[in-house]
Formats: structure tokens, C-alpha cells, sequence
């Protein structure tokens, strides 16, 4: 829904109301011409003028909605007269968030815009071809209009709101810093361990085929459904990976945060769960950060599939540098709520003692953990980590193996 419009300028309707009253009393043909003259235009500033956006209609659009910082995208706008008047100048003007800038022109401009005079039922098509320089969810709008009457007195102003919006995904590591080529590895060693079926957790039956050990017969649903039927059990270890990413930058999470930091561990995560859902696996996302936009702490249920993929990077699109609390108590809280043997990687700044402790408590609860850590962990920290059979890495040490 528009704004009400502002109208600028004025015609100068005293002067014209002076030539009506000299043209009566006098009867001068000359002054009869001009008063008659300032008459029509003053009706033709004002029918033009009040009718300039009238039946004015813009539709906005982006394409792509989703992309990675640094890509490029569209902005269509198209803008349509539906009444016969022509116009004889028309601006825009749509506002640019701080994330999005113009290819051409002045780089880091907070507006793009064009200018042109409609003919009547004229449909006009402008694209604005725009980057996405930092990631995140960006509001594009409002847009701002402009036209004025057939004679240049007035001006009309209305302001536009749109819901036109862009989420950039994080740039992944690899991307981000040349030097490491790729955390692929790490992914694959994340995920390593197989399936195997815990026999105390009864899933279900299927048919019975070859090979099948007699023991495991369901002999009451086999004599139900008149063959045989052999039971299922759910996996005690599973190839889910379950992210668990930390934005704190210190072990008290209140001091202020590291912006870098930061961003390195989302360019990690996002390209771990990028590598994890290619592989056919079911991802998920917890995070002690607060989203941008809604200022709640977000997370992305396990899922396989790319409505999974593109929820979890959604959220790390939108995540901020300030954490809601530590790490560790809230990776502890969602402890029930983690799928049975998931693997969880832990996608940190650094790795305090705490959150150290926290990663061996989950390790107790049957997960296979990986700790990713920016900054290099303290070697008692990582000896105890590795005496849980907890697995570390550090990205230095990935950098220094991919330039050996």
C-alpha cells in the first residue's frame, strides 16, 4: 500500500486572477487573450498535475532470491500507466540496503534510479543489475516516485513500500580464504562410521529375504501377514550431522564479539552442511546466536533434502555476532532433542574448557563429535578432548596441510 503522496510547487494562480479582473474592466482583446491563456493553464496544471501518478502501478521484483555474497542479481521494476495522459517525466527511485551496492556507477550507493516520460497505457520494464557484498537477509525498498504536470509547475511525490527481499548466503571457506582449498575431509571424517541397528530400539518389520538370521523372525506378524517377516531396528550410530555452531568469541560470552571470527566459522559451517546434505545426509543446525532480523535465537530441524539445506543457510545467512548465551549450556539443553548417534560438529571461535566439557558430555551420550575450532586449541584442552575419542581440528592446521 503507497504513502500519501506530498505535491511540491504551485502555479501562480494570483497573477492569473489579476488578468481575469484587468480583462473584465479594461476589455482589452490582448489582456482578454493572456487571462484566457492563464486560465487554461491553470486548469491544465492542475487536471495534470493532481492526475500525474494516478493509475501509476510498479511491481519490484528480485532474482535470484537466494544467493551467495558476492554473486549478482536482478532487480526488475516494472512500471505501468494505465490512463490515456501521457506523462512528461517520471523519476524513480528505489533504496538500497547496506548489503546490496550498483555494479555501475559509484560503488557503495545507497540508491539506484532512472528517469523517463511515460506515453499513455505504457508498460516500462528497468533492470538494475546489483551485488550482494556482505551476507545476510536484505529489505530492498522503499521505492520513491516522482512526476509532475504537462507544464512544470507541480510535482508529485509518493513513496512506495515494498516487500522485496534478498537472502545472501555465506560465502564458503574456501571461497572466503584462498589458502584452504577445502574442508572436505574434515566432512568425510565427520561422518565415517556406518549404520548399526541397536537392537533395543524396535523400528518396525519388512519382508524377510536371504541371508537374514532366523533369531530376528517377527514370527507374530509373519503368521498376521501370511509371510515372513523379519525385524528392523533403528541405528545406534547414523550418518545425520547435526551442526552446533558457537558465535562466542571468549568464554565469557557477553564481552564484545569478533567479527572475523565469527565470520570464518560461518563460511566453515556453511560449507560443511553444503558437503553433508551432497552426500545424501540429513543436516540440522543449533546456534547460541540471535538472527538479524527476528532477534531470537534460530535453529534448523534435521532434515535430508534442499528445504533442510536451505533452512540452515537461512539461518546462517541471518546470524549475528552476539551470542544469547554459552555454547555450552545451550548444546547441553538441546541434548535431548539430538537424533539418537548423530555425529555433531562443533563450529567454534575457540574452545574454552567448557565447551571442551560439554563436547566429552556429548561424546558419553553416544555422538561421534568433531570440534572445529578457528583458533588453535591449548594442548591440554585437545589431550583431553582426544582421551574421549573426541575428534579436533584446527583451521591453521588444515591451512598448513593443504600448503605442505
Amino acid at each position: 500500500m503507497a504513502r500519501p503522496r506530498l505535491r511540491a510547487g504551485a502555479y501562480p494562480s494570483g497573477v492569473a486572477v489579476i488578468l481575469v479582473v484587468a480583462a473584465a474592466v479594461t476589455r482589452q482583446p490582448a489582456i482578454v487573450i493572456i487571462a484566457a491563456g492563464a486560465l487554461v493553464a491553470w486548469l491544465v496544471v492542475e487536471v495534470t498535475g493532481r492526475l500525474a501518478l494516478a493509475a501509476v502501478e510498479v511491481e519490484v521484483s528480485a532474482t535470484p532470491e537466494r544467493l551467495v555474497a558476492g554473486e549478482e542479481l536482478d532487480v526488475r521494476i516494472v512500471v505501468t500507466n494505465r490512463k490515456p495522459l501521457p506523462l512528461p517525466w517520471l523519476d524513480l527511485s528505489l533504496s538500497l540496503p547496506d548489503g546490496l551496492e550498483p555494479i555501475a556507477g559509484r560503488p557503495q550507493r545507497q540508491t539506484v534510479g532512472a528517469g523517463f516520460a511515460p506515453r499513455g497505457h505504457e508498460r516500462a520494464t528497468l533492470v538494475f543489475r546489483l551485488r550482494a557484498r556482505e551476507r545476510g537477509a536484505h529489505a530492498i525498498g522503499p521505492l520513491r516516485l516522482r512526476a509532475g504536470d504537462w507544464l512544470g509547475f507541480t510535482s508529485d511525490d509518493r513513496t512506495v513500500p515494498l516487500d522485496v527481499s534478498v537472502v545472501a548466503y555465506p560465502v564458503p571457506l574456501s571461497v572466503r580464504d584462498r589458502r584452504v582449498a577445502s574442508l572436505r575431509p574434515l566432512a568425510e571424517t565427520a561422518a565415517r562410521r556406518g549404520l548399526i541397528p541397536d537392537p533395543l530400539r524396535f523400528r518396525g518389520v519388512r519382508e524377510h529375504r536371504r541371508g537374514d538370521p532366523r533369531k530376528e523372525i517377527h514370527w507374530k506378524a509373519s503368521a498376521r501377514l501370511r509371510s515372513l517377516q523379519t525385524k528392523v531396528y533403528e541405528p545406534a550410530a547414523s550418518l545425520d550431522a547435526i551442526f552446533l555452531v558457537n558465535v562466542a568469541s571468549y568464554e565469557q560470552f557477553w564481552v564484545q564479539a569478533d567479527p572475523e571470527a565469527v565470520e570464518i566459522v560461518i563460511s566453515a559451517t556453511a560449507e560443511l552442511i553444503r558437503m553433508a546434505a551432497d552426500g545424501g545426509r540429513q543436516v540440522g543446525l543449533v546456534t547460541n546466536g540471535l538472527d538479524n532480523v527476528t532477534h531470537q535465537r534460530p535453529r534448523s530441524a534435521l532434515g535430508r533434502g534442499p528445504r533442510p539445506l536451505r533452512r540452515s543457510l537461512d539461518v546462517l545467512a541471518r546470524l549475528g555476532p552476539y551470542a544469547a548465551a554459552s555454547p555450552e549450556a545451550v548444546f547441553l539443553r538441546e541434548r535431548g532433542r539430538l537424533a539418537s548417534g548423530a555425529t555433531l560438529i562443533i563450529v567454534t571461535p575457540v574452545v574454552p574448557r567448557r565447551l571442551a566439557d560439554a563436547a566429552v558430555a556429548l561424546r558419553h551420550a553416544h555422538h561421534r563429535v568433531l570440534v572445529l575450532s578457528v583458533a588453535p586449541i591449548s594442548e591440554a584442552i585437545e589431550a583431553r578432548l582426544r582421551s574421549q575419542d573426541v575428534a579436533c581440528e584446527t583451521l591453521l592446521s588444515v591451512q598448513a596441510a593443504r600448503l605442505a
